[in-house]
């Protein structure tokens, strides 16, 4: 038996509208880097053509068929980089009516039987034989096509139970922006904003000199080990390195005015993995869902699971990839620091 989604319009809110404007940091980079990609390129295929007409030695040889593959295959590339440069100024027009308040939302309702990833990048709602494929403000590209992005690596969510979702139509044919998605319980959940003390500062200092002392005992130690095998001593400048880095003042806690609390049930939790400047490693990112509002929270130790009440704060002045948390605590569980 399928289920029956209600659909209505309702116009952005506030909270849409900043969703949306946080979203859009570092799109004009891209758009420049973008920019001067397609000339090199362009500069690149050009040379290739005038090496090859302007040199006859080239054109009966095997040096001249591998210039004349290599304009080829850039301007194959040129052709798609410029389709993407073409549609960026209508699609960047389409999310400026947004911003503005003048594009509405769409609220679909039902009963939610499953969720998961989507086959693009994004999650996927069903509503017993209907699905509703959506894409994640700061996991995909919304603001010039959402099909493109990130995919996540798992995804859980509390099911059978009524569901609002906020969506908002951006690009013809591509998945809507999920700006919202509203659970029973999402009104239980608790939210603060309270001034930073001079207290929470030390505390976070702790910490940082707590990570810094840590990894300068691991160099002393690889320092030591490399007495009895010597590959070890590659290892203590790196720890070295890792103490002084992770020692310093954080340069977001020093901007940050004000911490926010949040304390609720976990409604969904979306998972990425993301790669690190290590070569072969990887970090697991948590994005959980509580009163409606996706966080970002990365945290070691285990993870929180839909229907776990947990808490955390965060601080103010939210970068590209959204809210990131200070502590993280799942009920009658430690506080894990991050």
């Amino acid at each position: 038996m399928s289920a029956i989604l209600q659909v209505t319009e309702e116009p952005l809110s506030e909270e849409d509208i900043l969703l949306l404007r946080r979203s859009r940091s570092g799109t004009s980079l891209t758009a420049i880097f973008a920019g001067l990609m397609f000339l090199l390129l362009a500069s690149t295929a050009i040379l290739c053509v005038v090496l090859f007409v302007s040199d006859s030695s080239l054109r009966h040889g095997a040096e001249g068929m591998l210039v004349l593959a290599c304009a080829v295959a850039v301007a194959g590339f040129l052709v798609f980089l410029g389709r993407r440069l073409l549609r960026m100024p209508h699609a960047w027009r389409r999310f400026d009516q947004a911003l503005k308040g003048r594009l509405p939302k769409q609220i679909v309702s039902g009963h939610l039987t499953g969720f998961g990833p989507s086959e693009a990048p994004g999650i996927c709602y069903l509503f017993g034989e209907q699905r509703v494929d959506v894409a994640l403000p700061y996991w995909n590209e919304i603001t010039r096509d959402s099909r493109n992005g990130s995919r996540p690596l798992t995804a859980t969510a509390l099911t059978d139970l009524p569901v609002r979702l906020h969506l908002l139509t951006l690009w013809p044919g591509s998945p809507p922006v999920l700006l919202r998605s509203e659970y029973p319980m999402s009104a239980q959940a608790w939210n603060s904003v309270e001034e930073i003390s001079d207290a929470d500062r030390e505390t976070v200092r702790k910490e940082e000199l707590g990570a810094r002392k840590l990894f300068y005992a691991l160099a002393l130690i690889a320092l030591a080990g490399s007495l009895f095998l010597g590959p070890l001593i590659l290892l203590s400048p790196c720890f070295a390195l890792l103490g002084l880095v992770l020692g310093m003042h954080s340069p977001r806690l020093k901007r940050a005015r004000y911490k926010h609390g949040v304390r609720g049930v976990v409604e969904e939790i979306v998972t990425y993995r993301l790669r690190t400047t290590t070569p072969g490693a990887s970090t697991l990112v948590h994005n959980y869902r509580i009163g409606g509002v996706m966080y970002r929270v990365e945290h070691f130790g285990q993870a929180a699971a839909p229907g776990q009440a947990v808490a955390f704060e965060y601080l103010d002045g939210a970068d590209v990839v959204g809210p990131r948390a200070m502590f993280f605590q799942i009920e009658d569980q430690p506080t894990m620091t991050l």
